[in-house]
């Protein structure tokens, strides 16, 4: 009987020994795997954007686009972007500015498609405004569409 207690107290002592050694080699594989990664990037704030285009209407009475919008509305190189304005404020009136030349400051909300590429109405992304300014009562930077 001793014999038995003692085999039997022998082999727990080698599991346990065993489960020891194979958590700390997990351990280690997991604290290898974390250093090999790439540490990830802070988030950063989403900022205001300003940018400069036609303020046009959109499909319906509440949908305005400002078409052919830059950042720099005097670069030559620059490719105008649309978007779909949505004023952030109830006192932003968006229709006094319709087919004015604008400066809108706001919020990007989606991917910017790649300039020249046809995109529908309802997958250009979102500028919510909180200002627009009218730079011209014409739209001299409209693109041809």
């Amino acid at each position: 009987m001793k014999t038995a207690l003692t085999t039997l107290a022998i082999c727990a002592a080698i599991g346990l020994n065993a489960l020891a050694v194979q958590n700390t080699q997990q351990n280690q594989q997991q604290q290898q795997q974390q250093q090999q990664q790439p540490p990830t990037p802070p988030q950063t704030p989403i900022t205001d954007t300003t940018l400069t285009g036609c303020l046009i209407q959109g499909s319906g009475p509440t949908v305005f686009i400002v078409d052919n919008a830059k950042a720099d509305p005097k670069s030559t190189t620059e490719k105008g972007a649309r978007f779909i304005v949505i004023a952030a404020a109830e006192d932003l009136n968006l229709r006094q500015h319709l087919n004015h030349e604008v400066r809108i400051t706001g919020k990007v909300d989606g991917t910017v498609p790649v300039a020249g590429t046809k995109v529908e109405e309802k997958d250009l992304p979102k500028l919510n405004a909180k200002a627009v300014v009218m730079v011209s009562n014409t739209c001299a930077l409209a693109a041809a569409r």
